[in-house]
């Protein structure tokens, strides 16, 4: 069996518009995935839109952005792999935990100004967890959001069924140990 990489993405915001999001994303190291939620019609919900990776986000997330400047009511999160890299020499520029993290959500959640990663099943078996953080980087917010972004993206490969997970009903929670 082949190996299977769990990534875990920690995400920050929500950053209202472009702007904001540029000056967040000065804290950040440069590599990370951005998501944009908003409206490509005025007459829609607020919806998850688009996502992108970047070895150079500050150079990346920007007005000249050829899909965020077609969202309305833009709220940008900035997402931050909390996972090692898979060991072994590295094919490609973008780590492949960046990498598998946006094709895990752009097939899987249907994004639609994503296009290049919607065609295709990942070609390794992947789990995703996504943790969202408020924007003082330390306090974790309680429930997802956007109603359609998953906890847990669990795909084991093209022949078994992918398992898209958001966690509620049963759920316990253990006071913090201090």
């Amino acid at each position: 069996m082949a190996k299977h990489l769990v990534i875990a993405v920690d995400w920050f915001g929500p950053y209202k518009g472009i702007e904001e999001a540029r000056v967040a994303i000065g804290d950040f190291m440069g590599t990370g995935l951005y998501l944009a939620i908003g409206r490509t019609d005025a007459d829609e919900p607020l919806s998850l839109q688009y996502v992108g990776i970047s070895t150079s986000l500050s150079k990346r997330v920007g007005n000249a952005h050829h899909k965020l400047g077609r969202i309305d009511d833009l709220q940008i999160w900035v997402g931050e792999v909390g996972t090692a890299r898979p060991s072994g020499r590295q094919l490609k520029k973008t780590p492949a935990t960046l990498d598998y993290a946006e094709w895990l959500m752009a097939y899987f959640v249907y994004l639609p100004l994503n296009d290049k990663k919607t065609k295709n099943a990942p070609d390794i078996a992947a789990t995703l967890l996504n943790r969202w953080w408020k924007k003082d980087y330390e306090t974790p917010y309680h429930r997802r959001p956007h109603p359609d972004w998953p906890d847990l993206i669990d795909y084991l490969g093209f022949y078994y069924p992918t398992k898209i997970v958001w966690f509620g009903k049963k759920l316990k929670r253990v006071p913090a140990l201090t």
